[in-house]
């Protein structure tokens, strides 16, 4: 009685949240009876509806894994999940550098000649990523400055990513049609663009394959004996090591070996010595941080005190944890682009399926490991996790989508009859046409970035010592657009010839400007306009 008391509860609320985000999608923000600019609190609640209600079904007992497949299956999975990359992101390929781009490659190709300086102390954003920059230095000697080289080597990278979810989830799901499922949703998942598309999310994706090596080698380890289990630690240590390095985020690693074995085994019984290493590097490595940088370094909570003791509003760390990374994590659609009627379409499909998920019986000790993995990953960056309804800031839950997409998987692979095929179809279309809207933004914001770029070339003569771009925007529909990198790629498109950048936020022009050169944003437009003031 209580279990169906639960379910039509939920069936309840995802009538009434789901009919709200519905009638967004079709009218609009401003159409009666709504008037809502942003669905991301009606997604929030949903999603975390949901998860309380897969949790309150949840039940006792442990299910064998399928493990690691016969080879057939495997490469038939794995060409499936590259023609579902090439589907999905070929087209991007061509998009051109955006933001933070045009600083990294900038840099990668400075790094060559230098490649002995990557493990030093980074000076100015006080980042201690020396891997990222090492494979961003190796990366330059072929790719340089052509975007589709960038843009195709992080497409490798993630749908490498997406194998080995397909790898680990075997481990987890009964069936080897989970385990693709979970990867598939992780390659196509609608948060992918600021991590897949942008070149600034290679630090994500490394990060983010050495931490599924690691954890594939230490599970792997525990069904082996001797000099095998200790290869198999010592590369799980050597890739934990090489995660860190590559961005702070997989200090976690060692909570997520500690959750593993309380979730499998029940206990650390007999395991602290396969532990203990880990605790012991990951406190080495951030202890030569503290030393590179006489603190944490990198991006700090604004209510961090000089003592480095984050003093950080607890009701917005709650708020992140609690609502926004379900709501971004389920709903990832981004409202700045209307989607409209016909995407409507597919969302209703997809709340129905909800529905149908909902009634899954996920094994505790595995329901509790996807959703700590979410918990666990989202410790690093949770004071930059207040994710809006443009999805910025969504390559933060990168890492942590690892144990949603599982959770996903393990819900519907418990339902009866053909369910456990057609609702992670439509689960996977969803998330196609979400993924289709939201990288609309990234072609857009593209676009008007080549086209700043001629403006600028065009704008300048060959006696123009100084450029000065005004009114710059640093998002265009919840994509990076000029916070970082205007001046690099002034330089990139004149190929390092000596002209003066300056930035500026306001657009009154001075009277003598010594021939300088204007770069006006026009935000009706969003178009650079060249203005040359008159003496």
């Amino acid at each position: 009685m209580n279990e169906r008391l639960i379910q039509r509860g939920f069936w309840s609320i995802n009538a009434v949240l789901g009919t709200l985000i519905l009638l967004r999608a079709i009218l609009g923000p401003d159409s009666p009876p709504l008037h809502m600019k942003s669905p991301m609190d009606t997604q929030s609640c949903l999603g975390l509806a949901f998860v309380l209600v897969l949790a309150a079904r949840a039940r006792w007992g442990r299910e064998a894994a399928c493990n690691l497949p016969a080879l057939r299956p495997f490469c038939l999975g794995a060409v499936a999940l590259i023609l579902l990359a090439a589907a999905a992101f070929g087209h991007t390929i061509g998009f051109y550098f955006l933001s933070d781009d045009f600083v990294l490659v900038k840099a990668g190709n400075s790094l060559r000649s230098g490649i002995g300086t990557v493990f030093a102390a980074e000076t100015g954003y006080g980042f201690y990523r020396p891997i990222t920059r090492l494979a961003l230095a190796v990366e330059s000697t072929w790719a340089q400055w052509d975007p589709v080289a960038w843009h195709l080597s992080a497409l490798i990278l993630h749908l490498a990513n997406s194998l080995l979810v397909y790898v680990l989830s075997l481990r987890f799901c009964s069936s080897r049609f989970a385990a693709f499922f979970a990867s598939a949703l992780f390659l196509i998942h609608g948060t992918r663009p600021e991590t897949a598309v942008w070149i600034a999310g290679r630090f994500d994706l490394l990060a983010t394959f050495f931490v599924l090596c690691g954890l594939i080698f230490f599970i792997r380890s525990l069904d082996l004996a001797g000099p095998s289990r200790f290869r198999a630690l010592a590369f799980a240590l050597l890739s934990m090591s090489l995660a860190i390095l590559s961005k702070e985020s997989a200090y976690i690693f060692p909570l997520l070996l500690v959750l593993f074995l309380f979730c499998e085994r029940g206990s650390l019984s007999g395991q602290i010595g396969s532990v203990l290493p880990f605790f012991l590097v990951s406190a080495a490595l951030f202890a030569q941080r503290l030393l590179l940088y006489g603190g944490i370094g990198g991006y700090r909570d604004p209510r961090v005190g000089s003592s480095g003791i984050v003093t950080a509003d607890v009701m917005s760390a709650l708020n992140a944890l609690t609502l926004r990374i379900w709501g971004a994590l389920f709903f990832p659609v981004n409202w700045s682009i209307e989607p409209g009627a016909f995407f409507a379409f597919f969302l209703a499909a997809y709340l129905i399926t909800l529905v149908g998920l909902a009634a899954g019986r996920i094994p505790r000790s595995r329901l509790a490991f996807t959703l700590g993995f979410v918990l666990i990953a989202v410790i690093p960056p949770l004071h930059l996790l207040k994710i809006g309804s443009d999805l910025e800031k969504s390559r933060f839950l990168y890492l942590p989508s690892i144990g949603f997409c599982l959770m996903m998987a393990l819900a519907s692979e418990r339902l009866r009859g053909r369910m456990p095929r057609i609702i992670p179809a439509v689960v996977l279309i969803f998330n196609l046409f979400a993924l289709d809207h939201n990288l609309k933004a990234w072609r857009y914001a593209s676009d008007k970035a080549r086209s700043s770029a001629a403006a600028a070339v065009k704008c300048i003569e060959p006696t123009t010592k100084q450029l000065i771009a005004a009114g710059l925007p640093a998002t265009l529909n919840g994509v990076y657009f000029w916070g970082n990198g205007f001046p690099e790629m002034v330089g990139m498109q004149l190929k390092g010839a000596g002209i003066s950048v300056e930035l500026r936020q306001e657009k009154n022009l001075p009277i003598n400007s010594d021939g300088s050169r204007w770069l006006i944003w026009d935000r009706a437009l969003h178009e650079l306009r060249c203005l040359i003031p008159q003496r």
